[in-house]
């Protein structure tokens, strides 16, 4: 049934990708198909070019032209083209022609039939938005004669000149332009979403405003699109003031684009992205400025805006290549491939708009602004899957870590097996790295291995210490309860084992044998979960390597035979081919020295020393702690200690004349020495065991001289 299920699974995905990709297909042949056979028609949209036959008078030189076309004028030359109209002029029909910022006048006939000048606008700047200048015509005007007077402002630019019925004139203009439009509109949009998403969300999270500036920067990309359309006529009731939100968005550009760079780029260069920033306001303000104090239009000025935008584009360009040079791109790599894109179009905009009187504004700037919003959206999946990891990988942490530290404190409780567990984790590892390539473990599985071993025996939290610390043999009593500590263990970590795959298991099933004798449940073979077969070797080979209070460590000689004799029957035979592997490439090598702990850099540590010292003379009433307990929690204090890294020295004292004015001053003595951190305790009655924490050779050496030096009769012994 699963398997009819997979597979209808599939094959309805792939059939709605089937018939997207179909749909996508019919749409482009009826967006582009010209067989338009059958179709229900959309009537005549015919405009004819009234570009021949026009003669320019310039100061006082004539001579025939065919438009569009661009003559040497300079500010205030008035230019004069004449032509006859076309004989068969309909009635209720249209002349367009456009004025890229100049000042036109249209006559037939003699009469002025329509005008786009300064002194015809109450707003009117000197130099005036671009617009078409649509002239009614009727069948009179048929052969009269037009003549089109034009006030040069920048640049003599005389464009082409249309004719229709009725307003057919706009259709190919309209046409022409809804990309660039829709491209704006849906650039507006989104950066208004930006915006109020932003506004919204940073209430409940602090996050980067980079979001926030992109959407300001698409507003006002789009708002600056749209003032400079070919159809702002259509789009705005009041065309002529879409100069000066032109000016206004086009000049913010650089600022808005700053701060979204300094954002991205986490203020890495924030002193220098502000001075830009700055700049960019105070010119604006200048530009206002003089505009309305009649000194320079914003047309006039804008130069200047435009001199610090490729100046802070270029500013960011050399950031972004910082940023590859150290590094630090990784922090938004997709982000820095749609900010070039961004800059080299807006770049091209800047270069097109000085060289070109014929060019649709906005189309480059748009193309890099959808690149620059599809870089951060992908951006803003990057990080979420890189943060969802790091905040998955920093609970898991905090899980392992917090288990760890109560397995250590476990390890170190245990009189017998201080760093058992940290050990075992690390042999698990070994073998799990070997085992990578037959059983396809990633360095994630690994890792996940080592986390296991090292909390294999949590459940010993509820052993009590006359059974965890019994100097001998257990009873069947005290083994029945022993074995306990898996159950236990899993037990404590049913919850916590959902964030780690396989820890319940390797807690609970790590003491089963191959062939069934284990505990707790008696299972066998390959029913016994794989980590736990793993976690079994491991255990077995730290107990193998460590001193027992009954045995010393084994050889590596009688460890690697007793591997190969248990094989099948204790242990997974293929797992401890594998083992004994590792053992004979010198790969898996005890963790220990003798039969004790040690630290990473292979020094026994101190708390093994005292604990192999305290073992070794249990047994003797002469040489025996008075106290036990005492000196097994001092053990326990410097393995935490010494897992932290800390510095540990042990010393036994012991008092030559034993008296108890002797011992007074003794610990008169050592109190000059000795602080808070540090501990003494009596281990007999003529002996007293010091642990050092954290101290330097000089003041070890000063304790020890201090103490040979002094009147009292002591021998100084450093375990």
């Amino acid at each position: 049934m699963k398997r009819i299920i997979s597979t209808a699974e599939i094959l309805i995905k792939w059939f709605v990708y089937g018939m997207l990709l179909i749909t996508v297909l019919i749409v482009a042949v009826a967006l582009f198909s010209n067989d338009t056979e059958g179709e229900a028609q959309t009537g005549s949209f015919d405009a004819v070019g009234f570009n021949e036959g026009w003669t320019l008078e310039m100061n006082g030189k004539t001579e025939a032209i065919t438009l569009p076309v661009t003559v040497d004028a300079k500010s205030g030359d008035f230019l004069i083209i004449k032509n006859t109209l076309p004989a068969d002029i309909p009635n209720e029909s249209s002349l367009m022609m456009r004025a890229s910022m100049e000042d036109i006048y249209i006559y037939i006939n003699g009469e002025l039939r329509e005008q786009y000048a300064m002194e015809s606008i109450s707003v009117g700047a000197y130099s005036l938005p671009s617009a078409y200048v649509v002239t009614e015509l009727s069948e009179q005007d048929s052969c009269a004669e037009i003549t089109v007077q034009i006030r040069v402002k920048t640049r003599g630019t005389l464009n082409e000149i249309l004719i229709g019925p009725g307003n057919n004139v706009w259709f190919s203009i309209i046409q022409k332009n809804i990309p660039v439009n829709a491209v704006a509109f849906v650039v507006l949009i989104l950066g208004v979403i930006l915006i109020i998403a932003w506004l919204v969300l940073h209430r409940f999270e602090q996050n980067s405003r980079a979001s926030f500036f992109l959407g300001l920067l698409m507003t006002d990309i789009g708002i600056w699109v749209f003032s400079e359309s070919n159809l702002r006529q259509i789009i705005f009731s009041k065309p002529s003031l879409s100069g000066f939100f032109a000016y206004f968005s086009i000049e913010l550009l650089g600022v808005l684009a700053s701060l979204f760079f300094d954002e991205v780029q986490h203020k890495k260069y924030h002193k220098i992205y502000i001075i830009i920033e700055s700049v960019v306001c105070i010119q604006l303000t200048v530009n206002i400025i003089l505009h309305f104090t009649h000194v320079a239009d914003l047309y006039q000025t804008l130069i200047f805006s435009h001199i610090w935008m490729v100046l802070g584009l270029v500013f960011a360009v050399v950031n972004v290549i910082k940023d590859i040079r150290t590094k630090r791109i990784k922090q938004y790599s997709a982000i820095a491939v749609g900010m070039v894109c961004f800059l080299v179009t807006s770049l091209l905009e800047l270069v097109v708009f000085y060289i070109s009187r014929f060019y649709v504004f906005g189309i480059f700037i748009c193309i890099g602004l959808v690149m620059l919003t599809v870089a951060t959206v992908i951006q803003a999946i990057i990080d979420q899957i890189r943060i969802s990891r790091e905040r998955e990988n920093k609970q898991t942490r905090m899980v392992v870590s917090t288990i760890e530290t109560i397995a250590g404190a476990i390890d170190a409780k245990d009189e017998y097996t201080g760093g058992h567990s940290e050990r075992v984790g690390h042999y698990a590892t070994i073998l799990a790295r070997g085992m990578a390539a037959d059983y396809d473990f990633s360095e994630e599985d690994i890792l996940r291995i080592q986390y296991i071993g090292n909390m294999h025996d949590i459940g010993k939290i509820g052993v009590t210490d006359s059974i965890l610390n019994k100097a001998g043999r257990l009873t069947d009593d005290e083994f029945c309860l022993m074995k306990k500590h898996v159950d236990i263990g899993a037990e404590l970590m049913v919850g916590i084992g959902e964030n780690i795959d396989g820890l319940v298991d390797g807690i609970l099933y790590h003491h089963e044998r191959f062939d069934g004798k284990g505990y707790p449940k008696g299972l066998s073979d390959t029913d016994i979960p794989l980590v736990a077969r793993i976690i079994c070797l491991a255990d077995c080979y730290d107990a193998m390597t460590s001193n027992r209070v009954y045995r010393k460590r084994l050889s590596n000689e009688d460890v690697r035979a007793e591997f190969v004799k248990c094989s099948g029957t204790q242990f997974d035979p293929a797992l401890t081919e594998i083992f004994v592997r590792l053992i004979d490439s010198g790969e898996m090598v005890p963790y220990t020295v003798d039969g004790l702990a040690t630290t990473k850099t292979g020094d026994v540590l101190k708390s093994a020393l005292l604990e192999n010292y305290l073992q070794k003379n249990a047994n003797s009433e002469e040489t025996k702690a008075i106290n036990p307990a005492h000196i097994r929690m001092m053990c326990y204090i410097m393995k935490l200690k010494e897992k932290k890294g800390e510095r540990v020295n042990v010393f036994l004292l012991k008092l030559l004349n034993n008296s108890d004015e002797n011992w007074e001053m003794t610990n008169k003595l050592l109190k000059t020495f000795l602080q808070a951190e540090d501990i003494s305790l009596s281990y007999s009655e003529n002996k007293r065991i010091i642990s050092l924490f954290d101290k330097t050779d000089e003041q070890i050496e000063g304790f020890t001289k201090a103490l040979h030096n002094s009147t009292i009769q002591i021998d100084i012994e450093e375990i």
